[in-house]
């Protein structure tokens, strides 16, 4: 068994955005390595179908599965969700865990924060609703979540928190005025979140994924500008799947930012190290390519 898999193994891991892409295909994989596994999402049938797809990926008879229907970007729903998760995994546990109160026991060991929605366009012609949207999903949702497993978390002194970010959370990408902005707060807030939370023995990762073959992709196709799809169509989307696995595998080392691309990374390591106006001068030539077409 390779050392990621048995990271994984008997780990009770919560995975936002757990009906679909790359939630998904990270909830099936966790299964497959042993993992106890609780899935988020706003949509009760898709999370149903997707908690069976999860079922069928376990090893063992005693691995344990759930599901809640929430809208994490309203706080009340975020926390009441979160709330839901613990007292049952508690429920799992027949007789008290020793050294460990109710609300430390019933604290996943793993939070991904996966939950995400894109909607690009030009900055002009998307509403403040999207701006606001693209916030409350993306970066509000990643933060009530992370808060709802923070007491729990620090008083056991240990736990691993992974929010999914983007490239377009590091580097600003023509037309994901909205989208992007969200992401940078989700880097941000992760590298912070590092920082605070090294000292009660809490792991935190920050995942870049590339464009990935999903449901999400599909809709925000419909929306990218030329400019935009000039930029995003010089790489392949990869397969959800390819991506869940390359994360766990990076997580399982202690990573803190996850690249689950080659070029994302290099990209990455491009913007941190080249000046701005070289950067710039790079991506103002892709986007004036989808002009041209």
């Amino acid at each position: 068994m390779p050392t990621h898999y048995a990271h994984w193994n008997n780990k009770t891991v919560l995975v936002t955005g757990g009906s679909s892409g790359i939630g998904l295909a990270l909830g099936r994989l966790l299964a497959a390595q042993g993992a106890h596994v609780w899935l988020i999402a706003r949509r009760r049938e898709g999370l149903e179908a997707a908690l069976e797809q999860v079922k069928a990926a376990a090893i063992r008879p005693e691995q344990r599965f759930g599901m809640v229907s929430a809208d994490l970007s309203m706080p009340e729903q975020a926390f009441a969700a979160v709330e839901q998760v613990k007292g049952a995994v508690l429920s799992c546990y027949p007789e008290p865990v020793e050294g460990l109160s109710k609300d430390q026991a019933g604290v996943p060991d793993v939070v991904i924060n996966s939950a995400g929605a894109a909607h690009p366009g030009y900055v002009q012609d998307l509403s403040a609703e999207i701006f606001r949207q693209m916030m409350a999903v993306n970066y509000f949702g990643t933060v009530y979540v992370t808060k709802a497993v923070l007491p729990g978390m620090m008083a056991r002194r240990s736990g691993h928190i992974i929010n999914i970010s983007s490239a377009a959370g590091f580097i600003g990408v023509f037309g994901y005025s909205a989208y992007g902005a969200s992401k940078f707060a989700v880097t941000g807030f992760s590298e912070i979140l590092r920082a605070e939370m090294k000292r009660y023995g809490i792991r935190v990762s920050v995942v870049f994924p590339p464009d990935t073959e999903t449901p999400q992709l599909d809709y925000e196709n419909q929306f990218k500008p030329p400019e935009t799809k000039a930029i995003s169509g010089t790489a392949k989307a990869m397969k959800a799947e390819q991506v869940a696995r390359i994360i766990l595998r990076q997580a399982a080392k202690g990573r803190f930012s996850i690249f689950p691309a080659w070029d994302v990374q290099l990209i990455y390591w491009l913007n941190t190290r080249l000046p701005k106006s070289w950067v710039f001068a790079v991506l103002d030539a892709m986007a004036s390519r989808g002009q041209t077409k």
